[in-house]
């Protein structure tokens, strides 16, 4: 499997319409048909964000006479996942020690007459 960027990912999943199509896909496999009616949007409109997404490393697109079918790419937002329960976890301690510096500071102002 080839690996993508964690940039090209995060790219590919910062549109409302690609996330709309990742989730869809999540229930599995579609057809561009579908995904285009999931939307609402044309089939030109489809193909632009799935170039996006395939290039990510997201989706992949399989030909199959006039269909063309899409699905996800196992593993393919395992990354960005990573990174973002990561960053998740920094800010919460971030803010778990600023909390507890704010309870420090106003019970020391409390107790100074």
């Amino acid at each position: 499997m080839v690996k993508h960027s964690l940039d090209a990912v995060a790219t590919a999943v910062a549109s409302a319409p690609r996330r709309s199509i990742i989730e869809r896909l999540g229930e599995g496999e579609a057809s561009m048909s579908a995904l285009a009616e999931h939307l609402g949007v044309t089939l030109p409109a489809v193909d632009k964000h799935l170039r996006v997404l395939v290039g990510a490393g997201v989706v992949t697109k399989r030909k199959s006479g006039r269909t063309t079918s899409v699905r996800l790419v196992p593993g393919s937002l395992e990354e960005l996942g990573t990174w973002a329960m990561s960053t998740r976890l920094m800010w919460s301690n971030a803010l778990d020690r600023l909390e507890q510096h704010l309870a420090t500071t106003r019970a020391t102002t409390q107790e100074t007459p």
